[in-house]
């Protein structure tokens, strides 16, 4: 049809999320960039982005897969009805697919809006769903083409690994031992405290030497008990008479 736009964009994100992400209002002004929207996500609800520039009227909600919707603004031609935008939310390998059909545009604007699609939700929406930024919660799925940002913030990330394991190997293992060899250099350079000068009235006492232990003195030998002195002839006969007077003392 001469008079309909169509684009697809594949995102690395859960239909669902993406579908959040454009019918809540905040969101939908803050990756379009295009300032206040205002949205109310039901069949008759109301619709406007772009501080109001865009508005329409929601014809149906079909939660998590499909909106369709009248579309306006106001380089419409006076006599130019709504146009009709659909848009949906198909699941795909890695993410969603995003498909834009709008129909019913005036053909003057035909080329105007399409360039407005693409730069105004197409890109904003591939860096709002960048795995890792703002709007995304969920890592890119196998199948999915990486965008540039993918590729590059992991290669990044390894190279400044890589360098800084590098710089780090060769000073680690000696590091004990500097630690090691300062600490000896700065104890032979630190000045010793001088000595306290000896008083002049009094001399430095000297310790008392310690008392040597007493020796046990040897035991005397007891002294050998001496013989008898041998008697003379007289006091044998003084001993003999004395033994005999008693001798007789006691017959009586």
């Amino acid at each position: 049809m001469p008079d309909l736009i169509e684009l697809t964009l594949l995102l690395n994100e859960e239909p669902k999320r993406v579908f959040t992400a454009w019918m809540d209002p905040r969101e939908h002004a803050t990756f379009t960039g295009g300032g206040l929207a205002t949205i109310e996500p039901w069949t008759g609800g109301r619709f406007t982005a772009f501080e109001g520039d865009v508005h329409g009227i929601f014809l149906g909600v079909d939660n998590a897969a499909r909106i369709v919707q009248t579309w306006r603004t106001p380089e419409f031609p006076p006599e130019s009805r709504d146009s009709r935008l659909t848009v949906t939310f198909e699941a795909a390998p890695g993410g969603t697919k995003l498909r834009i059909q709008h129909a019913d545009v005036p053909p003057k604007l035909l080329r105007k809006l399409q360039k407005g699609w693409e730069s105004n939700y197409l890109k904003p929406l591939s860096k709002y769903f960048v795995p890792g930024m703002k709007g995304s919660k969920k890592k890119a799925a196998k199948g999915t083409a990486p965008t540039a940002a993918a590729i590059v913030a992991p290669v990044k990330a390894a190279a400044v690994k890589a360098v800084a394991k590098v710089a780090i190997a060769p000073v680690k293992a000696p590091v004990k031992a500097l630690v090691k060899a300062t600490a000896k250099a700065a104890a032979a350079t630190k000045p010793k405290a001088p000595a306290p000068a000896p008083s002049k009235t009094s001399a430095p006492k000297k310790a008392a030497p310690k008392p040597l232990p007493a020796k046990k003195a040897p035991a005397k030998k007891a002294a050998p008990a001496r013989a008898p002195a041998k008697l003379s002839k007289k006091e044998k006969k003084a001993e003999k008479k004395a033994a005999k007077k008693l001798k007789n003392r006691g017959r009586k």
